[in-house]
């Protein structure tokens, strides 16, 4: 073959490798959050080590992007590691298939691009077989600072999903006190507009829930909740949602918070009288009709609430 022409079809093909890799890496980016708890839904990894470990895999994916579009250590470092970032990736996404299915966007392009698990296989599949053809046409460009450069690279692609995202867990957060404050849970049940709770959440402990169907955060909130009920059933979670009944399908698909019993509540005066004020979500340990403390979702922590379970028993 022709070596210009030979030449044009590596550059050609690294540069698209790359800007898929560099792409997929940057989309997921503003839900970053997200994938760590996805990986913690699918792996039973624990919350700490998946918003580590999400930040990192794109960082990787990053830095092998770059790499590509630069012709950087190709052969010898990019396309063997290119290849096992997406082998990793297709047996994180069967393990996606095997717990959820095959509905919804598997996050692998972020929200930019919706992608089933089965369609993301196969697009891995694809990429993987393009690498292969790559390194039959690919070459090394090669000047006084490289070693430099791709030290700076590394640093740059590695440390940007921590930069854009930090970890919770780098924040040291003070456990929060106990408040041992009256939430007046009656009004669930003597609403004339309401339908009751079918729960008696005024005896005994129950971990309560207050949403909002439209809330961003609240949804976040439902997702994590929903997560840590998989994985321990034993926890006394119960959501009271405020909204339009129009918005409760849109809530329930985009959290899959099916596992969570719940109730509607509307009217505003009464439901803050209950989530203790406007800003929402509001989670909060109850006992009896005794807030015991407020946990934000983030803080939410299942090994304290199945410790403060098992108290006084």
């Amino acid at each position: 073959m022709n070596p210009i022409l030979k030449k044009s079809i590596g550059i050609i093909t690294g540069i698209v490798i790359g800007f898929v890799f560099i792409f997929s890496a940057i989309s997921k980016l503003p839900t970053l959050e997200q994938f760590g708890w996805t990986i913690v839904e699918t792996t039973h990894m624990s919350w700490a080590l998946a918003e580590w470990g999400a930040r990192l895999l794109i960082g990787i994916e990053l830095l092998i992007g770059v790499f590509f579009v630069f012709r950087l250590y190709v052969k010898k470092y990019t396309i063997p590691a290119s290849i096992f970032l997406l082998i990793t990736f297709t047996i994180y996404l069967f393990m996606v298939l095997k717990t959820q299915g095959n509905d919804g966007n598997c996050g692998c392009f972020g929200e930019v691009i919706t992608m089933t698990p089965i369609q993301s296989i196969i697009k891995n599949v694809a990429l993987i077989l393009l690498i292969v053809f790559l390194y039959f046409f690919t070459f090394e460009w090669e000047f006084k600072q490289k070693k430099n450069l791709s030290f700076a690279l590394c640093i740059f692609t590695l440390i940007t999903p921590f930069l854009w995202s930090p970890p919770e867990s780098i924040y040291i957060n003070e456990k929060e006190k106990e408040l041992n404050q009256p939430i007046p849970l009656s009004i669930l049940y003597q609403s004339e507009n309401n339908p009751p709770p079918q729960v008696e959440l005024r005896k005994g402990k129950h971990v309560l829930l207050f949403l909002s169907l439209t809330c961003k955060y609240c949804k976040k909130a439902a997702k994590r909740v929903r997560i840590m009920k998989e994985q321990h059933p034993e926890i006394p979670f119960y959501a009271i949602l405020n909204g339009e009944s129009s918005d409760l399908e849109t809530f329930m698909r985009e959290t899959r918070m099916s596992n969570i019993p719940y109730s509607m509540f509307n009217g505003a005066d009464e439901y803050t009288q209950m989530s203790g004020g406007y800003t929402l979500p509001s989670i909060k340990w109850v006992q009896d009709t005794t807030v015991i403390k407020e946990p934000n979702y983030i803080t939410l922590n299942e090994n304290e609430i199945i410790q403060w379970l098992k108290e006084n028993k």
